[in-house]
């Protein structure tokens, strides 16, 4: 039997990257998948593949920092497709830039959407799950621990998704709501290669610092979600798990060009 055969999932920031693969993996667990975006129809191609697959979804548009909007986003899925047992607080943005010169607008931005929108959605999954159980999954990054240069916004806005996970898990385990997050280190996404485009990153620097000498996929992290959000990690709670290549673990300089 499929791992979700039964429960229904709601995944923020559906549309492409990491999200559209969690999206897809977990609908091929057998989970009904909610795929939300900013808008309805940004997410339909994600929508579109599940259901060809023989899997049940629906696309939601909801801007996920916005309180009113994701109430009303949970109560819409909960007629579409039931009460939700999984939530995979996935949406979020960058946009490097030094310290000095980030605008109040930009600081805004990365904390409402980054970190703001965890809050919003795992309350209102909390408190439809209360009495049921459930499980929350958030998205965090390896800069939630590790600081970057000319990512203040992006960094402290992880960090926070850090603290999060372990207040929540700790307040709501007595609800049977598990609360984990996924910090995955550098992945090939979209954002990845549109930065890489813009010059604010290379590739195969990123490659060379990182212990496995490669990126990640993926299709990797939303296995790790899978995981997470299954019953075969049912005593887990409040963990920060890490995905990526050894990058954290590495703290030695090198420069060869091995």
């Amino acid at each position: 039997m499929s791992k979700f055969s039964t429960k229904t999932a709601v995944v923020t920031g559906a549309s492409r990257g990491l999200g559209k693969a969690i999206a897809l993996e977990l609908a091929a667990e057998g989970a009904a998948v909610a795929c939300v975006a900013t808008r309805a129809e940004n997410a339909e191609e994600t929508v579109a593949e599940i259901v060809d697959s023989g899997g049940r979804a629906h696309a939601f548009g909801c801007r996920v920092e916005r309180a009113a909007e994701v109430s009303a986003m949970f109560t819409n899925v909960i007629a579409e497709l039931g009460p939700v047992d999984i939530l995979v607080n996935n949406a979020g943005m960058s946009q490097p830039q030094v310290t000095l010169e980030m605008t109040e607008d930009s600081w805004d931005l990365h904390m409402n959407v980054n970190a703001k929108s965890v809050f919003l959605c795992s309350q209102a999954a909390a408190r439809q799950m209360n009495g049921r159980g459930g499980v929350i999954v958030n998205i965090g990054s390896i800069v939630g621990r590790n600081a970057f240069p000319a990512t203040l916004g992006y960094c402290t806005s992880k960090a926070a998704v850090d603290h999060m996970t372990r207040v929540m898990a700790i307040e709501w385990a007595r609800l049977g709501i598990r609360v984990n997050c996924i910090a995955p280190g550098y992945v090939q996404t979209d954002l990845i290669d549109e930065l890489a485009a813009q010059g604010k990153l290379t590739i195969r620097d990123l490659e060379r610092r990182t212990p496995q000498r490669r990126l990640g996929t993926a299709r990797e992290i939303a296995r790790a979600v899978v995981y997470v959000a299954s019953d075969d990690a049912s005593f887990m709670t409040g963990e920060v798990l890490v995905i990526d290549g050894g990058w954290s673990a590495f703290g030695y300089y090198q420069a060869s060009k091995s």
